[in-house]
């Protein structure tokens, strides 16, 4: 049976699985998701998605593509593979897309938000959610800061290994948005054509170390130049990290 590109968009929760790509036997976003069209189709789907995320990292709109029959309009596949998939994860929507649409190939840029919880105590509905900073941040400077990492650079000094060769470690950051939300979160959003591994973990750490005084804008620009890790704070922990768009 003839098949087409899928798009599917989802949403999950971090801490329920390990990470989006497939690390068998551990239950990973991308596993569920191949499983529950296998069940589904009576055949193995192989699934690609927009990128990976790590172990804690939550997503409010991945998009994961699969060639598969026409055999079930978008709206009840999507509903076949809510049944199946556990409940950490959802299918918000399915849409049947061009040939040679693929999720990670065919993506424009992506979008990003980071939360940070500045109350003490944490509230207990954002374990998991945010970075608990209890100290109020420098919003200022954060954001005076923000404008040196927007626009094309080189940010090999805020990105991890990721045990692979890559090509180049320029990127584009369109835009970061900086907000204050009630309830004491501080919301960092950030906009670009791609991100490298950790990338967008790596820069809130700077960003808070600046809020926190213990950095300047002018030593995150030789951070910036440096194009050394080793040079760069620590990385900000995955459970504040959501990824919020891809866009095609």
């Amino acid at each position: 049976m003839a098949t087409v590109p899928h798009r599917l968009l989802l949403s999950y929760r971090g801490e329920d699985f390990y990470g989006w790509q497939r690390q068998d036997p551990k239950l990973t976003v991308q596993l569920a998701l191949e499983t529950a069209l296998a069940t589904i189709f009576s055949h193995p789907v192989p699934v690609a998605g927009s990128g990976r995320t790590d172990r804690g990292v939550h997503a409010l709109g991945q998009v994961a593509s699969c060639e598969i029959p026409t055999t079930y309009p978008p709206a009840t596949l999507a509903k076949a593979l809510n049944f199946h998939l556990p409940p950490g994860v959802r299918v918000l929507s399915v849409r049947r897309e061009k040939p040679g649409f693929h999720a990670r190939f065919s993506a424009k840029g992506k979008s990003y938000l980071y939360r940070i919880a500045n109350t003490d105590p944490l509230h207990p509905l954002e374990i998991g959610r945010a970075w608990h900073v209890p100290r109020p941040r420098h919003r200022p400077a954060m954001r005076k800061a923000s404008k040196i990492l927007t626009g094309k650079h080189d940010f090999a000094s805020f990105t991890s290994n990721p045990g692979y060769q890559r090509k180049s470690t320029i990127r584009r950051i369109r835009s970061i948005r900086i907000v204050k939300k009630n309830g004491g979160v501080l919301e960092c959003t950030f906009d670009g054509d791609g991100f490298l591994y950790r990338m967008v973990r790596n820069l809130v750490g700077a960003l808070v170390k600046i809020g926190q005084g213990r950095l300047t804008p002018a030593e995150l620009k030789k951070i910036l130049h440096a194009h050394s890790r080793s040079t760069a704070p620590a990385t900000a922990p995955a459970e504040g990290l959501y990824l919020l768009r891809v866009k095609y």
